[in-house]
């Protein structure tokens, strides 16, 4: 995996993407983590958004996450490390 430096030389992109398979090529470059995304609507909220839904269920779920980590932590128990940039789940069938 590489890192994302100031001192390394960047391009900027844009992609224009069916909306059929942007989930797809979006989780792609980012389990790649040589990619950075800006949001091109800041203007809009998180509850605005059209995956507001998801995204409050990947926030659910990391909080989870997080709570178990720490009381495995709390209890002693050795846990294994399987890096930091895990596969994107597949969408849900809509």
């Amino acid at each position: 995996m590489g890192s994302i430096f100031r001192s390394e030389e960047m391009t900027l992109c844009q992609l224009f993407l069916q909306s059929e398979a942007a989930y797809a090529c979006v989780s792609e470059l980012g389990e790649l983590g040589l990619v950075q995304f800006r949001d091109l609507n800041p203007d809009v909220n998180a509850f605005q958004r059209k995956f507001v839904n998801e995204v409050r269920r990947c926030d659910e779920m990391e909080r989870k996450l997080r709570f178990l980590e720490k009381e495995i932590k709390k209890d002693g128990i050795a846990m294994m490390s399987f890096g930091d940039n895990p596969e994107a789940p597949q969408p849900k069938g809509r």
